[in-house]
């Protein structure tokens, strides 16, 4: 019996309904709400409806511009007035009566200052490099000295030749090794220079140390005026700085003559001080939020492939024990992402530095980038083993075995037979680890937390994180989602396009 089109109709929108209604209720709502919201400078906690107005400010940006009565009468029954009469106090409000209200004081042009509407303001300040430095990738020169800072009494020599004595002119050079000298490690400060012995020449004369004549502020504000004469390289008001403090304080022959050998000495070390702040520099390289992103989703993905694929290939050998070990290659990925970062993370700081005597891991800004990477591959790695696993085995005996009887080679076989039937399997595996790769979160927050800058290890869903619950950018964090979600789409489609186009031409 033939059903009747009507019917056929009906059932298909039966089952196609319900699905529509989840799917415009749990992604396109959320979706279009998220976009609004990117298109506002909101803060994450002001809303819409403010909760008070001002008496003033209520009737004369709100009451009076309200142009249907309708609207002015349902207002005033969710603001009401305090009793002393100075402000309006609204209800809680929920669902269609939330928007009510919103769509009301969106007429009247009203805007809460931490959440206007400032169109595509976010998404021109992200793309055209104005919000913060640390976002994008960026070169910068690392100064390891400031003339504001006390001398350090030893300079390792590991990078100090590269950093600074090979930029030195014969002259500073001379200058530098008047105040230190050189032993098997270290560069280490002469003993008659030391900075704290040439302020305790000032400290320890009778007027200061056993009279106490002299207010300690007074003597600390002066051996900060001789520095800062000193990195300026201004003799007459170092000297008129000496004279001054001699004169107020009435100070004996011998006090003076301490303070002025003192001050003196404090002076010439200005001279070395300008050097190691002007020449002690390197050039780095920081990836920012977007190099690290890059940086963590191509190396993972590289990496998680390669190795699944690798332990695929060692287990569809027949080997003993290879259920064992599927098991034991797939046990990380059973574990919370939380879970593996807090232990791997208790190894980098507990366990490795004792086995290798290398003090830091996790904590090198060198070394936290790729430890994570290895973090990342170890736990993903096993799951995706499973997926090519499942594609070596689909693989069909008789198509490999007349490849050998036609005299291929083992290479040739893997090349030309086995590797084009697994391309649905790579395609996957590929899809998801690029989509997860550039959506991880969980791994750096655990490993690294609020350090996460420091190190250089800030993906962009971290640093969204930070954006909309630490910084209060609630709008601007949104446009980077939104900006995330587009990268995301684009480059898994193009990478499905592509690997399908490869499957159909196999």
């Amino acid at each position: 019996m033939v059903q009747p089109r009507s019917k056929k109709y009906l059932y298909f929108a039966a089952f196609l309904l319900p699905a529509l209604v989840l799917y415009s209720l749990f992604f396109v709502y959320p979706f279009l709400n998220g976009f609004y919201v990117s298109l506002t400078n909101w803060d994450g906690l002001t809303p819409r409806a403010p909760i008070t107005f001002e008496a003033g400010a209520f009737e004369a940006q709100v009451l009076s511009k309200i142009e249907k009565q309708a609207d002015r009468d349902y207002l005033l029954t969710i603001y009401q007035q305090t009793p002393d009469g100075t402000a309006w106090s609204r209800l809680a409000l929920t669902g269609s009566s939330r928007r009510r209200v919103e769509r009301i004081l969106s007429k009247v042009g009203f805007q809460p200052e931490a959440n206007r509407f400032i169109g595509f303001q976010n998404y021109a300040d992200i793309l055209k490099g104005k919000v913060s430095e640390s976002f994008y990738p960026r070169s910068f020169t690392q100064n390891f000295y400031t003339v504001t800072s006390l001398l350090p009494t030893e300079i390792k020599k590991d990078g100090f030749e590269k950093n600074f004595l090979s930029k030195l002119t014969s002259l500073e050079r001379s200058v530098f090794e008047n105040y230190y000298v050189e032993d098997a490690e270290a560069w280490k400060m002469n003993s008659a220079y030391g900075e704290f012995s040439l302020e305790d020449m000032i400290w320890l004369i009778s007027e200061i140390d056993r009279d106490g004549l002299i207010p300690p502020d007074s003597v600390t504000a002066f051996i900060d005026s001789v520095k800062k004469a000193s990195v300026t390289r201004d003799i007459g008001a170092m000297n008129a700085l000496v004279d001054e403090f001699i004169d107020r304080w009435n100070l004996s022959f011998n006090s003076s003559l301490a303070v002025k050998n003192g001050a003196n000495g404090l002076y010439s070390l200005g001279e070395v001080k300008v050097i190691l702040a002007a020449k002690w520099t390197a050039r780095g390289f920081d990836l920012g939020v977007i190099g690290f992103t890059a940086f963590f989703a191509f190396f993972s993905v590289v990496g998680i492939n390669l190795v699944a694929f690798l332990l695929a290939l060692a287990l569809d050998t027949g080997i003993r024990g290879q259920k064992v070990m599927r098991s034991v290659f797939f046990l990380p990925n059973v574990l919370s992402m939380i879970i593996v970062a807090l232990v791997w993370k208790m190894l980098f700081y507990q366990l490795f530095p004792r086995l290798t005597g290398i003090d830091l891991w996790l904590s090198d800004p060198a070394k936290a980038p790729w430890l994570i990477v290895l973090v990342a591959i170890w736990q993903g790695a096993g799951y995706y083993m499973i997926v090519y696993l499942a594609g070596l085995q689909n693989v069909p005996t008789d198509v490999t075995e007349a490849a050998k009887i036609d005299g291929a080679s083992s290479w040739q076989r893997f090349t030309n037979v086995t590797l084009p039937l697994l391309v649905p399997a790579i395609t996957i595996s590929l899809f998801l680890t690029i989509a997860n790769a550039l959506k991880s979160f969980d791994l750096m927050y655990a490993m690294v937390g609020g350090s996460a800058y420091t190190l250089g290890t800030v993906p962009l869903v971290l640093d969204i994180f930070f954006d909309a619950f630490a910084r209060k950018h609630a709008g601007l964090a949104t446009a980077k989602a939104m900006i995330l979600f587009a990268v995301i789409f684009a480059i898994t489609g193009i990478q499905l396009y592509v690997m399908k186009r490869k499957e159909v031409e196999q």
